[in-house]
């Protein structure tokens, strides 16, 4: 059974902080890493690091940032054979600071505003995919993940692959997401898209958080679910507001939490667990990865994460506390 994952893939540079910076100085980092990035991308690494039949599309530009993330794809065997390079694009690259005092991140992105419109011999590429995967596994259900940053490429793909397991990472509200929501059947989406989409600037009740859920749900063809950091996730369970503790953990550096959260729930839907075992699964992953530095060098191996159910505790504070 395969898994494909489209959206955004980029060129992360980290610089670690011991004091956040002021405006207009100059600060000096001894710490760095650099690494590929990018939330479907991010996802699709964790997926080949564990060992799945995993294929990443999305835009790049044959530039030696675009050239570093295939080599970097290829290291954990993910399949690139169906990333779309056009000389329009430009490699998204990110410059992420890391506040050490606190493994909080901030980060800087260049990119695109959308990848440039696909071209008739791009969506004959696609269809080359789409006919392998349906080929090699027929009577298995595909398993795909989007991130909104390609919405034409994964529109492209969900309409023929109706029967496909369809996770969304909804990070952001665009009219984009909003389209590509109605194919997905686990739409889960960050606490600021749920916000914005019920128009309000913070929670502050758990009846907000339940219309924000229900809201969520007439958009998607399935299951809708809030990210809420360090809190949890929530979603409704036979109608009632139900919030699935995090982990606790030493926080380092939580860029990528959220990317590898969505890779682990994608790794749970694709093997059909029940969605309360999906969801404490991802949370953990994410907790594992927050005590490391980077993102791809804080990904815990498959093994690390089932070895792990007993050595953290859970959040059990109520998400209002």
């Amino acid at each position: 059974m395969a898994v494909i994952s489209v959206g955004l893939s980029c060129f992360d540079q980290f610089f670690f902080l011991n004091r956040w910076p002021e405006e207009n100085t100059k600060n000096f980092s001894g710490d760095f890493i650099e690494s590929g990035g990018g939330p479907c991308a991010n996802a699709a690494w964790l997926l080949g690091l564990w060992g799945e039949d995993i294929y990443f599309t999305g835009h790049l530009n044959h530039d030696i940032y675009g050239q570093k993330i295939i080599d970097e794809f290829h290291d954990v065997g993910v399949n690139t054979d169906y990333v779309i390079f056009n000389d329009e694009m430009i490699t998204p690259l990110a410059s992420v600071l890391v506040n050490q005092l606190n493994g909080s991140r901030t980060i800087i992105t260049r990119k695109l505003v959308s990848p440039p419109r696909m071209t008739f011999e791009e969506k004959l590429k696609i269809d080359e995919l789409i006919a392998r995967l349906t080929q090699e596994d027929k009577g298995e259900v595909i398993t795909v993940l989007i991130d909104g940053h390609e919405p034409e490429l994964s529109e492209y793909i969900l309409t023929r692959l109706p029967d496909a397991r369809v996770v969304m990472d909804a990070g952001s509200l665009r009219e984009s997401n909003l389209n590509l929501a109605k194919y997905t059947d686990y739409l889960v989406a960050s606490e600021n898209f749920a916000r914005d989409l019920i128009e309000i600037d913070k929670f502050t009740t758990d009846i907000q958080l339940k219309t924000a859920l229900t809201e969520l749900n007439k958009l998607a063809r399935g299951e809708a679910f809030i990210t809420l950091g360090e809190k949890g996730c929530a979603y409704l369970q036979n109608g009632m507001l139900t919030i699935s503790p995090a982990f606790i953990c030493n926080a380092i550096d939580t860029t990528g939490a959220g990317d590898i959260f969505h890779g682990a729930f994608t790794y749970g839907v694709h093997y059909n667990w029940h969605i309360e075992n999906i969801i404490l699964f991802a949370s953990l992953s994410a907790a594992i990865s927050i005590e490391k530095k980077g993102v791809r060098e804080s990904m815990p191996d498959l093994a690390d994460v089932h070895n792990a159910v007993n050595k953290y505790e859970r959040n059990l504070k109520h998400y209002f506390d």
